[in-house]
């Protein structure tokens, strides 16, 4: 039996609005010697009939069942089905561009040496579908660590990579509900080079709705344990200056405790100024805070 070259990894959790679409942009790739795993995560809207739907008439696609884990492990369950030697993830309100595939996988082929290749990935408009300018950051090829942990740049349907990436770093961290991406790619880096094409071939769905203030300190809260978790834990200390690393970790906590007084939070907002002056005692804007946040507490 003749296996796939790429495996294509889409998980969806009510995801009925968009789902289609997503399916559809990988169906129209140029590239056809893939298969797509579409991981139904315990939705309970109509995405589980539209998933059944759609693969009726796309042979290449498999739909996957399972109770709602998150994300993380949709991800890993989709991993654990596919037969593929590289795997593309693609989230359910993302796209891609009809070469991109093909564009990725010939440069995986022309550079053996590359286990990774991604490109930027331009947003655009829910509501009216057009793209949108000046939501990109910078891209770069090569030993990643330090890069990605000032500043996130790898999104992950943007990326393709070969199976020893996951063989060596393991799966998707399940205990994460949001960061997942940053996570993986960061604890990558620490053992593959990533390769770059340096043209967009994804689209990344840009909504209002997904940026309310409380999914912002959620992320951001997020993200500033797990960078720390990544420094000190995972690698990161190997490869990351401590100066630096010290100035990122005390910029990110220090960004969480103003979210977190925002919303009166006084008690958990000085931890996090506290935090931020521990790792960079030099941090001077943030002592104001810290002790407005002491004295908030202490009122309430």
């Amino acid at each position: 039996m003749r296996f796939p070259t790429v495996s294509v990894i889409l998980p969806a959790y009510n995801a009925e609005a968009f789902i289609a679409e997503a399916v559809e942009s990988v169906r129209a790739q140029t590239y056809t010697d893939y298969e797509l795993i579409a991981v139904d995560d315990g939705s309970t809207d109509r995405t589980g009939e539209i998933l059944d739907e759609l693969a009726k008439e796309f042979p290449a696609m498999r739909v996957v069942r399972q109770a709602n884990t998150g994300l993380a492990g949709a991800r890993n369950a989709a991993v654990a089905a596919m037969r593929g030697t590289y795997i593309a993830l693609l989230d359910a309100d993302d796209l891609w561009l009809p070469e991109k595939l093909a564009r990725c996988v010939a440069f995986l082929e022309e550079n053996p040496h590359l286990s990774i290749v991604y490109t930027p990935m331009t947003p655009f408009d829910g509501a009216t579908g057009e793209r949108m300018e000046g939501h990109s950051k910078p891209c770069h090829a090569g030993e990643l660590t330090e890069k990605l942990f000032g500043s996130i740049f790898v999104h992950d349907p943007a990326a393709v990579f070969h199976k020893r990436v996951i063989e060596t770093c393991g799966g998707f961290d399940e205990s994460l509900p949001v960061s997942i991406g940053n996570e993986f790619w960061l604890r990558v880096s620490v053992h593959f080079a990533f390769g770059l094409i340096d043209e967009p071939l994804a689209l990344r769905r840009w909504s209002e709705t997904s940026l309310t203030r409380s999914n912002r300190l959620r992320g951001r809260l997020i993200k500033a344990d797990m960078l720390e978790a990544f420094y000190f834990h995972k690698g990161g200390r190997d490869r990351i200056p401590r100066a630096k690393a010290m100035r990122r970790l005390a910029k990110v906590n220090y960004s969480a405790g103003k979210l977190l007084l925002r919303q009166f939070r006084c008690r958990e907002a000085m931890k996090r100024f506290v935090k931020a002056l521990r790792f960079r005692p030099g941090y001077f804007k943030a002592y104001p805070f810290a002790l407005f946040s002491l004295l908030g507490a202490a009122v309430r």
